[in-house]
């Protein structure tokens, strides 16, 4: 089923068609949330605020202007900037392994990697809201420069030049903690 049709079915109260809506869109909306948020507490909330939003405004959607996935990272993103916003200081990084070890490595490498993704993951919790939403969408989501753009309400130059600060950024940081 498209977009456009599903999100009629939303509008219409169809339950059914809303769990499809979930099951498809909220594994994705997690991951960007927990990436810019770090805390999973914050992120469950925010996936669960933009479900609510999409439910209440199926309606709003429109298939011609945007992809149902971009319409669904803009109104997580608005979230997540808001609750950005409203703490004092950036949260702390929660090191997360995204990717199972295998039985083979050894405890040195599995150290080294697990060090390894923690400056990276330090590194890109450093980064202001900007540069990490453009990194995280662009980089972890996968999602295009101009849905990333569209997401962030940016131009494409100006979200191209976010990208090249964040990459620059994250370097210069893992070279001083080396």
């Amino acid at each position: 089923m498209d977009d456009g049709a599903l999100m009629e079915q939303v509008s219409r109260g169809d339950r059914e068609a809303f769990a499809m809506l979930v099951e498809q869109h909220a594994p994705a909306l997690h991951r960007f949330a927990v990436r810019l948020l770090v805390q999973q507490s914050h992120a469950e909330e925010v996936v669960q605020e933009t479900l609510t939003r999409a439910w209440q405004k199926a309606g709003d959607y429109n298939a011609e202007r945007a992809r149902l996935s971009t319409w669904l990272h803009r109104i997580a993103h608005n979230l997540c900037v808001d609750r950005l916003r409203r703490q004092e200081r950036e949260v702390p990084l929660v090191p997360a392994l995204e990717s199972a070890l295998t039985a083979r490595e050894t405890a040195e490498q599995v150290v080294e990697t697990l060090d390894s993704q923690d400056r990276v993951a330090r590194a890109i919790a450093s980064l202001s809201e900007r540069h990490r939403t453009a990194l995280v969408l662009t980089y972890y989501q996968s999602l295009s420069n101009r849905e990333v753009a569209e997401i962030m309400g940016v131009s494409l130059r100006a979200l191209e030049s976010l990208l090249a600060r964040a990459r620059q950024q994250i370097k210069t940081t893992l070279e001083a903690s080396s």
